[in-house]
């Protein structure tokens, strides 16, 4: 690697690039997973300048410090003679005699392997395997000059020839082995990823919107055609449920990994996603078990998705003037993250993808998930979420945040007799506004009040700014729906732990976690064949399981079909008797009020977007 930083030092007849950065990014002679990065410098006109690396980036409420992760910064001038550089912090170098410079070149090391306290989530790091793929977040790879942030930028990516670059970003094909990546300026650089990949891709139009997606599967076991199938029917809704999608294309980038190393990678921090304006970088498990496969990509698909909502079409002047080194942070993730949650769900149930029973079990879980996080004020939280005290809060936003903006639909709906919900006040802003005109932070809450109704005022002041708990009892309520806290229910059971587990192999499902002494003699590892004679099947698993096994309230005898050691089993008994204990339950209400049915139907049920 030091051949090739020689190698770019050595043509020392470097020409500014004038009003632009010039960059060079060599993907052909990785080395110890780092790739040499050489910038021609656009004019600068300052004795000093401060080069600076991202240390906080949008969509991501934690500090990064990809600084950390760039080895041997060099400044040159056009003669080739080093200029003094002094390193500020983790993310920034002050360069002297600024006005001479012609070049920086440095190296860029791979994120996803570092797992220690720099560990940054995998979408919005680097990943970076010769010959393999490198999945280009471009803030992990690229800088800029303090003052100079709005100038455009093309990326001169020397790389194998099999290689294609999957992003919304222009690319120019200008050879086999090199591509011109081109954006109007900084901003919207780090906005659009690239993975660089032997390539798997799909491509669908929605209406006027086309659908990319590109796949890298570790091991083969899903491809870009088989998450298309699963996309589609979501893409289709949003453009159902907007009334047209208001991008004019989209762009799906996955990461695949193996599931027996993603622990050592991401240090038990999960799998996930990061938006952008026209894209999504995901970085999921390698399931066996295609059902779940599914329903993991379309819960997160269809959060990240409608970011092409908010903040693409609605934000603040905070996210539009992003400060990638002091960044002042906008109240409004509760509107950015909350509300994009809430409508993933209820997109899903309003176009069939989900049922009225899993939209609200979806809820019931934000519930309990959101009460490790006690009572505060989101607005407050959002504005403060790099400091200590309110960082390890932010996940809220995935449940309060959702639950918020789910009640806020309701309110809005109640108060209107129906003729407005969240949905159509969104889409009245997002008219307002729009991707180049943003909102200011304190202003928002006047212009919901007045798109929507006065009564929203004391909401916003209770459950958004204020610290008010949440009032699931009342707003459930409204809808037909019951909530308790604690509830006690008699059921039958086999035993007090049982899981079911998935056999990759043989394709089967099979018994875990069960006690020795259980009412049927079942054993672990034995495979579950049928249930009451009912062959399990991948559409009736969850009914079967739920009725007859895991809060069982009707059956005191059941019959299980097994197979144990290549042998089937059929296992009947009578079943223990006990109580089921729950928490934080939603159930629907028996013979449901006309009121609350309307409101109810109108909640879940599709209905047109207003012109």
């Amino acid at each position: 690697m030091k051949l090739l930083l020689a190698l770019f030092l050595g043509s020392f007849q470097i020409l500014h690039a004038q009003n632009r950065y010039h960059y060079k990014a060599d993907l052909l002679h990785i080395k110890d997973d780092k790739v040499a990065v050489q910038l021609i410098t656009p004019t600068i006109s300052e004795q000093e300048i401060v080069f600076s690396f991202p240390k906080v980036i949008p969509g991501s409420y934690n500090e990064k410090n990809f600084g950390k992760f760039i080895d041997d910064f060099i400044a040159v001038d056009k003669d080739g003679k080093k200029l003094k550089t002094n390193k500020l912090n983790p993310n920034q170098y002050l360069i002297s005699n600024a006005s001479t410079l012609a070049s920086i070149s440095y190296l860029v090391n791979d994120t996803w392997d570092k797992p220690d306290k720099d560990f940054i989530f995998q979408p919005g790091g680097s990943n970076i395997e010769a010959g393999n793929n490198v999945v280009m977040n471009n803030h992990a790879f690229y800088g800029y000059f303090e003052g100079y942030k709005k100038l455009p930028v093309e990326i001169a990516v020397t790389k194998p020839a099999q290689f294609f670059a999957s992003t919304h970003m222009e690319v120019v094909h200008s050879s086999a082995e090199q591509d011109i990546l081109k954006a109007p300026d900084y901003l919207y650089l780090v906005d659009n990823p690239v993975i660089y990949s032997i390539p798997d891709t799909t491509s669908f139009m929605i209406g006027n919107t086309a659908i990319n997606i590109c796949c890298v599967s570790v091991n083969k076991k899903v491809t870009s055609r088989q998450l298309a199938g699963y996309i589609k029917p979501v893409a289709e809704s949003l453009d159902k449920f907007f009334g047209g999608l208001p991008v004019p294309s989209y762009q799906f980038l996955f990461y695949f990994d193996d599931v027996d190393n993603m622990g050592k990678k991401n240090m038990g921090n999960g799998y996930g996603a990061l938006e952008h304006s026209y894209s999504s970088l995901y970085y999921l498990p390698e399931m066996p078990y295609e059902p779940r496969l599914k329903s993991t990509v379309l819960g997160i698909v269809s959060h990240e998705f409608l970011h092409i909502l908010t903040p693409l079409n609605l934000h603040s002047e905070e996210i539009e003037a992003f400060d990638f080194i002091s960044p002042k942070m906008s109240k409004h993730l509760w509107l950015y993250e909350g509300v994009s949650e809430y409508f993933s769900n209820l997109v899903q149930v309003q176009s069939g993808l989900i049922t009225e029973k899993e939209f609200f079990g979806k809820m019931r879980k934000k519930i309990s998930e959101s009460e490790k996080f006690g009572n505060f004020s989101q607005t407050l939280m959002s504005e403060h979420v790099l400091e200590d005290e309110y960082k390890e809060k932010y996940s809220s936003v995935y449940s309060k945040g959702a639950l918020t903006a789910m009640m806020l639909d309701i309110l809005i709906r109640s108060k209107t007799s129906g003729a407005k919900d969240l949905k159509s006040v969104i889409m009245e802003l997002t008219k307002k506004y729009g991707p180049g005109k943003p909102f200011k932070d304190n202003g928002l809450f006047a212009e919901i009040i007045k798109a929507s109704h006065p009564d929203v005022r004391p909401f916003i002041d209770d459950y958004i700014v204020g610290d008010k708990p949440l009032a699931y009892a009342e707003f459930f309520a409204m809808v037909g729906y019951d909530f308790n806290e604690f509830k006690k229910t008699s059921v039958y059971f086999i035993s007090k732990t049982i899981s079911l587990g998935y056999n990759e192999e043989n394709k089967t499902f099979m018994i875990t976690e069960i006690d020795r002494n259980n009412a049927l003699g079942i054993r672990e590892g034995d495979e579950l064949l049928r249930i009451e004679g009912n062959v399990l099947t991948d559409e009736n698993l969850e009914q079967l399981w739920g009725e007859y096994i895991e809060g069982n309230t009707a059956h005191s005898e059941v019959t299980l079909t097994v197979r144990r050691k290549n042998n089937e089993k059929e296992l009947t008994g009578k079943l223990y008797r006990g109580h089921l204990e729950q928490h934080n339950t939603v159930d629907r209400i028996v013979g449901v009020g006309t009121t609350q049915g309307q409101l109810l139907r109108e909640l879940i049920q599709f209905r047109k977007p207003a012109n």
